[in-house]
């Protein structure tokens, strides 16, 4: 029974090994993706499958992606959001943050940044990852239960 267990925490901590998944959308392109977000399957991405945009490769120490990322900006006076998946440092957004330096009619308005949960740059959510902590105390009880099984036996 404790092999068990121990399965199924080490197939828990495989699980958030991978990459984030993040909803990768532009509402220039996409109606559905600006200020009143509306889920698209087809706005979910696997980050893992996603490369860092060039310009920001050479700054880049690690180049997979972190997080998820919503964007809002203007563009000749035009807001725009774009979501996708954040490469650097979560809590460093100076480099991550960065706009193509390409675009020289722009404005960054903000730059939201969040790891908590897969697909966390959509609708507003919960903060955090609320489930977490009674999983945990469910699984510290299972196993101190075992435990005091195996005692008596």
């Amino acid at each position: 029974m404790q092999f068990l267990l121990g399965l199924g925490a080490l197939l828990t901590l495989l699980a958030t090994a991978y990459a984030i998944r993040c909803y990768s959308c532009e509402s220039v392109y996409e109606a559905g993706c600006g200020e009143n977000f509306e889920i698209e399957n087809h706005f979910k991405y696997d980050c893992a499958f996603i490369a860092p945009p060039r310009f920001l490769d050479i700054e880049l120490v690690n180049k997979n992606a972190t997080a998820c990322l919503k964007r809002v900006f203007r563009e000749n006076g035009v807001q725009k959001f774009v979501r996708g998946c954040y490469f650097g440092e979560v809590n460093e957004t100076d480099i991550g943050c960065k706009l193509d330096p390409t675009l020289i009619a722009v404005q960054n308005a903000s730059c939201h940044v969040c790891d908590n949960e897969n697909f966390c740059n959509g609708a507003v959510q919960m903060e955090g990852n609320v489930w977490k902590l009674p999983a945990l105390a469910l699984f510290l009880a299972a196993s101190q239960l075992l435990r005091a099984g195996q005692r008596d036996v």
